[in-house]
């Protein structure tokens, strides 16, 4: 499913990138039980001043070092698939099961819709147009000059 089309085929008038932001970041690590002691590292973000106890998201953060774990046996990658990263619009943001729809509909709208004619096909249209629009002018001009041609003949007896 596009999520971003989805969600245009809901809300024709949204903006994308303004309104909401469709991401996908492709597969993530996620530890196993029991793996986080054995690649968590310790990184500091700025030193305490003196004599203030560290604090930790302040001063350090921990975090996975996922170099010192192996694939596999301490964590897997795992594909989220595309979300709504930001959701700006005042109406709801829809759920899973209404982008869904909301996706299978805009198939079945892509599926009825007639196909994109060619810059061949559009010549040959616009020439058939223009073909008849000359046989109609030269057809009202024939008409003009028989009806020219008649009052003379009536002025002239």
């Amino acid at each position: 499913m596009n999520v971003a089309l989805a969600i245009m085929y809901l809300y024709p008038d949204a903006i994308p990138m303004q309104d909401f932001i469709v991401q996908d970041n492709g597969p993530e690590p996620v530890l196993r039980a029991g793996a986080g002691e054995k690649g968590r590292v310790r990184y500091e973000i700025k030193p305490p001043d003196d004599g203030e106890e560290p604090v930790e998201g302040v001063h350090y953060r921990f975090d996975s070092d996922y170099n010192l774990l192996t694939e596999g046996e301490d964590y897997d990658l795992v594909e989220r698939g595309p979300y709504i990263a930001a959701w700006n619009l005042d109406a709801p943001q829809p759920t899973e099961a209404e982008l869904q729809t909301a996706w299978e509909a805009y198939l079945e709208a892509e599926a009825n819709k007639p196909p994109a004619l060619t810059e061949i096909q559009q010549l040959q249209n616009e020439n058939l147009l223009l073909k008849a629009q000359n046989h109609a002018l030269s057809q009202r001009a024939d008409f003009i000059e028989d009806i020219i041609a008649e009052m003379a003949m009536l002025v002239y007896e």
